[in-house]
């Protein structure tokens, strides 16, 4: 997608020929541009995005040029905000093994290329798709290796290992070249669909005061650009987003309203190392029926915090980060998970609607520690299956059971035998946007008054109740995993291991102690 120096490049030319191409009387294929959209982009990069993709339809307009746009996105449950706020996983930092980017950029553009290969492998003009990359020579030693290793060349097509066709013009280009072929189109000497001057605009800023790449490209000037690195306002893969910081000082008056989500950013980063933020109960017994207690995801108060401070800082920046199918999942997860009562989610977000807004602390980084370790507490149990066997749990529910069909739901046999309701729908768990915001509009507040306390006695209920609403519907062949994590913290609260734990109160129930661990809580 041409938001970046290289892709703008790339894609002036790409439509360039085409337009050539039409004007001698020949046949243009279809030409596609895909963008991926992470969920939190920074801002002004999404903004550039949606403006430089108006000027492509412009211009092939214009010029009668085959295009076809799509966006990538993410899975509901691989987004940020479930993914991060709902527990799942913890963001990607420089020193762990996550990689939020085959989630949130690789996985989604392979879904949106083939969805897009499949509809039009049917078109007169269409036949072997070649896909072109801005990928550059000479940009760091790691991506040349890896340029060398599949065998790219600048002038033909090439196969990749696995056949597929790539076209990859600009390889040999310097950044002098890249920076001259952008200037060259904002004076006007080269037609191309955009003048570029958002994306120069983009990078200026967000290079601090010692970028002149408008001056120097304008004036013909051989300086050498600045580097700049702008993608996701929550990227927590570099300690400080310098990029963001600029823009903001650059022109406060533009760009201030980023300076919440550089907030929020700066908070996650910063408290990586305090385990006071962590969960320590285990999420699985062991083979010898111990359950593990140590620092693990983020901790329930935690999570609460950060949807509080993210809620917060989306009302007084005015960028969207979690819409409402976000905010159902996070809080059907929470309840899945025995995270916080049912609905707290949603109470959460009232409250900040109503006004109640809150920012993160202004902190110290927390030096890099050791991951404690406190100890296994014993269960006597080797799976929560077990445990659970005689109680009426999991996924299942009685008034369904009998009524469902005048309910209209038909009912599903497990592999161990439970009878649950066959809420199975898409590939992926999903909710339904009209569902969710049905729900938050006339029947959040009534279930937050009834259910959303500490001694609600089955924090579950929540999961379930969206699945009974039809807000919520399990992926295909997943309702034994969902009937297995609810079974698990149904057990959890019938044994006080739910919700926020204290770590002294949970070293005391311990049956095994590590005690060098000890002294790093």
């Amino acid at each position: 997608m041409p938001i970046s120096k290289d892709s703008s490049t790339l894609t002036g030319i790409a439509l360039s020929v085409a337009r050539g191409l039409i004007e001698q009387g020949y046949a243009c294929p279809p030409i596609v541009v895909l963008h991926g959209d992470t969920g939190v982009e920074q801002p002004e990069i999404a903004g550039l995005a949606h403006s430089e993709l108006a000027k492509m339809r412009a211009y092939c307009e214009k010029h009668r040029i085959p295009l076809l746009t799509k966006i990538g996105q993410p899975t509901l449950t691989a987004s940020f905000p479930v993914r991060v706020i709902g527990g799942r996983a913890l963001p990607s930092f420089p020193d762990s093994r996550a990689d939020c980017s085959t989630d949130w950029k690789v996985l989604p553009n392979q879904r949106a290329q083939k969805e897009v290969f499949d509809a039009l492998q049917n078109e007169e003009l269409w036949s072997s798709p070649v896909v072109m990359t801005g990928v550059r020579n000479d940009e760091s030693t790691a991506r040349d290796q890896r340029i060398a290793k599949r065998g790219e060349v600048a002038e033909g097509i090439w196969e990749n290992e696995l056949g597929a066709l790539r076209l990859s013009p600009i390889l040999d280009f310097t950044a002098d070249d890249v920076w001259e072929y952008i200037g060259l189109a904002n004076a006007g000497m080269i037609e191309a669909y955009s003048d570029f001057a958002e994306t120069m605009r983009i990078y200026r800023d967000a290079g601090g005061s010692s970028c002149v790449v408008v001056a120097d490209m304008k004036a013909a000037a051989n300086s050498k650009p600045c580097g700049t690195r702008t993608g996701c306002w929550s990227c927590t893969r570099v300690g400080e987003d310098r990029s963001m910081k600029q823009m903001i000082e650059s022109d406060p008056g533009r760009y201030g309203h980023l300076q919440r989500l550089a907030d929020l950013r700066d908070f996650i980063s910063k408290t990586q190392y305090d385990w006071s933020r962590r969960a320590f109960v285990g999420r699985t017994i062991d083979e010898e029926g111990y359950i593990a207690v140590g620092a693990d995801t983020y901790s329930p108060d935690m999570l609460q915090d950060l949807l509080r401070y993210t809620l917060s800082a989306q009302v007084e920046s005015g960028v969207e980060i979690i819409n409402e199918q976000q905010l159902i999942a996070i809080d059907a997860r929470w309840s899945q998970y025995g995270i916080a009562p049912p609905f707290s989610a949603l109470k959460i977000y009232f409250e900040v609607m109503d006004g109640d807004l809150r920012h993160p602390p202004v902190i110290q980084r927390y030096p890099k520690t050791p991951v404690p370790k406190v100890g296994k507490i014993y269960v006597g149990h080797p799976s929560f299956n077990t445990a659970m066997r005689t109680n009426v749990s999991g996924l299942r529910n009685v008034g369904l059971e009998l009524f469902h069909e005048s309910c209209g739901y038909e009912l599903k046999v497990l592999k161990d035998g439970t009878l649950v309701p066959d809420m199975e729908e898409d590939d992926e768990l999903t909710v339904d946007a009209e569902g969710a915001q049905d729900f938050i509009s006339f029947i959040a507040e009534e279930m937050i008054q009834q259910y959303c306390h500490v001694d609600c006695s089955d924090w579950t209920l929540g999961f379930r109740m969206y699945l009974q609403y039809g807000t919520l519907s399990i992926a295909k062949g997943r309702s034994s995993q969902a009937n297995e994590i609810l079974m698990r913290s149904q057990w959890r609260q019938a044994h006080g291991l739910h919700g926020q734990q204290d770590v002294k109160q949970l070293e005391e129930r311990c049956n095994v102690l590590f005690q060098a661990q000890l002294q790093l809580i």
